[in-house]
């Protein structure tokens, strides 16, 4: 028997080859490792365990959640020397309270199941993607991810008020406290957050929740560019302020993508337009929420901001407004390899980057066709770089994905939005972070991890595993570029939210 299993049992150790097959490869199946063990503990004080007795036998530990990431960053690499610490068996619920607005979940509940237990108590956790029914507390708080609301509640960070964990060394960090003021010292908290399993273990979270709209509005808009867009959501602050809750951007080479994907689709407009902007805005009634978008709209009708726009009536016609925006993903693997890029800058920097993308790329590979969509309301786009049809074009792959590095680069912009560093992008991400930065995270990560145990390959470390033939790579016969998956579950997880958010009014 592996040692590992004297740490935990043999019930908490899985060692088999084919029953740990399942924590070896990523979501999108870029990376895939070999393990030693796969360990399950149920406590804090199991995971205290497990990291004692790999700091003493120097065995790297690749913390897992749900294992639905998308930059790599829970896969053990090829040597077969790692654990992977599954967090799946703490997953208990501790405390929910509506009055502090404030729920304590362990590191491996379901996001779905925060959710119900904050709407049972008539709140909401307002961090909501399409892998919800799978995706772990824990993971989403080691990625510090995203999902929709992102423009009205912020990342995940902005919703954690204290952490529990367990440090490399495997000493507890009780807790997590629930405090909404705490400056007592350095805020260990927002290091740990994002870090991706770099510096310590989370074990449990005490997490923010929120009221809920009673009431939302949904509306398609057609603008002429990503700077009518930009002033169309100044508009909209005005009128509704912190009532928004999505404002999404997309090109229209897009739009007849998925149109000409999914013909039967109802496209509410008289015409095909250049840019659209599909809006969601919460409110205490479906006539003040009605009001308010018809006010803002038709400002900015009267000032030239917008050339059309339709307002849903029902939940029917909202849904058939957001299927066109999360129909991208089908109809971008129906036009061929794709470069899926996942960037953010400055909202106000949004046009400069998409006009810098669109010329660049036309100059300089020529036959690509570049489109965008994204949450513009936060300045998170995706740049989808198609290659219609040319082997020859996809090769270049990694050549265009250079290219909308250095461009986002140049605006003072970040290479991962909402997934994550993972060992999909360290390398990049060492060679265009500020060297000062950089080496102010290597110092925090030997601090926290002296002796390099924790994920080690991710993030900043070396040693990531390598992925399978990103650029390109054959499929039945077609040329495909496996980061087309970004893209793809970041349009499914929307899709996914909206029929959530839909059945719940029902």
């Amino acid at each position: 028997m592996y040692p590992a299993a004297d740490v935990l049992g043999p019930a908490d150790v899985i060692t088999d080859p084919a029953a740990m097959v399942p924590y070896l490869t990523d979501w999108r199946g870029l990376f895939t490792g070999e393990a030693a063990a796969v360990m399950l503990p149920r406590t804090a004080e199991a995971v205290a365990a497990v990291l004692r007795w790999a700091s003493q036998t120097r065995t790297p530990v690749v913390p897992q959640g749900g294992n639905t990431g998308l930059s790599g960053g829970a896969t053990p690499d090829a040597s077969g020397r790692a654990v992977v610490l599954s967090l799946e068996r703490l997953n208990r619920i501790r405390t929910v309270d509506p009055i502090g607005n404030t729920l304590i979940a362990e590191a491996g509940c379901i996001l779905a199941t925060v959710q119900e237990s904050a709407a049972a108590a008539g709140r909401e956790f307002p961090v909501s993607i399409g892998s919800e029914g799978s995706c772990q507390i824990g993971g989403i708080l080691a990625t510090n991810a995203g999902g929709i609301a992102v423009i009205r509640h912020g990342m995940t960070r902005d919703l954690v008020l204290g952490l529990e964990y367990v440090t490399a060394g495997g000493e507890i960090v009780r807790g997590p406290k629930r405090l909404r003021k705490n400056n007592a010292g350095y805020d260990l908290r927002h290091l740990l957050l994002g870090s991706e399993g770099t510096l310590a273990v989370i074990t449990a979270a005490a997490l923010r929740i929120v009221r809920p709209p009673p009431a939302r509005g949904s509306a398609l808009v057609a603008v002429a560019s990503p700077d009518d867009a930009l002033r169309l959501l100044r508009t909209l602050r005005e009128g509704a302020g912190e009532e928004i809750l999505a404002f999404e951007l997309m090109c229209g080479a897009e739009m007849d993508l998925v149109r000409a994907r999914f013909p039967q689709a109802r496209y509410p407009l008289t015409a095909r337009h250049s840019w659209y902007v599909f809006i969601e805005i919460g409110g205490e009634c479906e006539a003040s929420v009605s009001a308010r978008l018809e006010t803002a709209l038709s400002g900015a009708f009267e000032a030239g901001t917008i050339v059309d726009a339709v307002i849903a009536a029902t939940e029917a016609q909202a849904r058939e407004i957001w299927h066109l925006r999360f129909a991208v993903s089908e109809a971008n693997r129906l036009a061929g390899p794709t470069a899926s890029h996942d960037v953010s800058v400055a909202t106000e920097d949004v046009p400069a980057l998409i006009a810098g993308v669109a010329a660049r790329l036309g100059t300089e590979f020529s036959g690509t066709r570049a489109l965008f969509v994204g949450h513009v309301g936060d300045g998170n786009i995706h740049v989808n770089v198609l290659f219609p049809g040319n082997d020859a074009l996809a090769a270049q792959g990694a050549a265009v994905n250079a290219a909308v590095y250095a461009l986002v680069h140049d605006l003072g912009g970040s290479i991962s939005a909402e997934h994550g560093i993972g060992r999909l992008k360290s390398a990049v991400f060492a060679r265009i972070s500020d060297p000062v930065e950089l080496r102010l995270m290597r110092e925090i990560k030997q601090a926290f991890d002296p002796a390099g145990i924790l994920n080690p390959g991710a993030v900043i470390s070396a040693g990531e595993p390598q992925p399978r033939d990103a650029i390109p790579s054959r499929i039945n016969g077609t040329v495909a570029l496996t980061t087309t998956s970004s893209a793809d579950q970041e349009n499914d997880e929307r899709e996914a939210r909206l029929r959530m958010l839909l059945n719940r009014r029902s």
